[in-house]
C-alpha cells in the first residue's frame, strides 16, 4: 500500500548566500506552510501550416508562509527581500530515513520577491513571501543539527546536560501481543 505523504514532514532551511562560507543554514521558525510551484510559459507562432508551439523556460518558485516571530531566520529573510540578496534554501524530506546521517532533500538558490505582514485582529501575525528559484531545485543529501531534527522529529531529551535524543516512547496499545490478543470486550459470569 502507498503511504500518503505529509507536509509537516518537509520544512524549509535557509541560509544567505553571500554567507555559505561562514554560517550554517537555520530553521524558519514557526513556518505553517510551502508550496513549490514549476511553471513555464509555452509560446505559440501562427504559421500558414498552423501553430507551432514551443516550450519556455521553466520557472520555480516557493510561496512561504509562518507565524511572524523575532527569530533570526526570520529577520534574515526580511533583510535579503529589502536588500535584494540571494537566499539558498533546503526542502529537507524528514519522511525517509536518514542516509549516513543525511537526509534528502532539494536545494536552490534566488531571490525574495515580496515580503508580506498581515496583521489580523483575531490571528497571529504572518509572514507571506515567495523566492523565486534561479535556475531549478536539484536533490541531495543534506546535514541537518541535531536541534533542528529533534525539533522537527519530536525527540524525547533527557533532564542531563548534554542529552542525546532519542524516540519517544509509543504509547498506542500494541493491539497484535499476546496480552491485548487474550482480553476480550465480554465478560464470563
Amino acid at each position: 500500500m502507498n503511504t500518503p505523504l505529509k507536509g509537516k514532514d518537509k520544512v524549509l532551511m535557509f541560509r544567505l548566500f553571500q554567507d555559505k562560507d561562514k554560517a550554517n543554514a537555520t530553521r524558519l521558525a514557526l513556518q505553517t506552510t510551502h508550496s513549490i510551484k514549476n511553471s513555464r510559459k509555452a509560446d505559440s507562432t501562427a504559421t500558414k501550416d498552423g501553430n507551432i508551439v514551443s516550450p519556455g523556460t521553466l520557472e520555480t518558485t516557493i510561496d512561504i508562509e509562518a507565524i511572524a516571530s523575532d527569530d533570526l531566520t526570520n529577520q534574515v529573510l526580511a533583510y535579503a527581500q529589502k536588500k535584494g540578496l540571494e537566499v539558498e534554501v533546503w526542502e529537507i524530506d524528514f519522511s525517509q530515513a536518514p542516509q549516513n546521517g543525511k537526509y534528502v532533500a532539494q536545494y536552490g538558490v534566488g531571490y525574495l520577491s515580496d515580503w508580506e505582514v498581515p496583521a489580523e485582529v483575531d490571528s497571529n501575525t504572518t509572514i507571506k513571501t515567495t523566492l523565486t528559484i534561479s535556475g531549478e531545485l536539484v536533490k541531495g543529501l543534506a546535514t541537518v543539527s541535531a536541534v533542528d531534527v529533534a525539533t522537527v522529529k519530536n525527540f524525547f531529551r533527557d533532564t542531563v546536560k548534554n542529552p542525546t535524543e532519542v524516540a519517544p516512547i509509543d504509547e498506542a496499545p500494541d493491539y497484535g501481543s499476546a496480552s491485548s490478543a487474550g482480553q476480550s470486550s465480554t465478560k464470563s459470569n
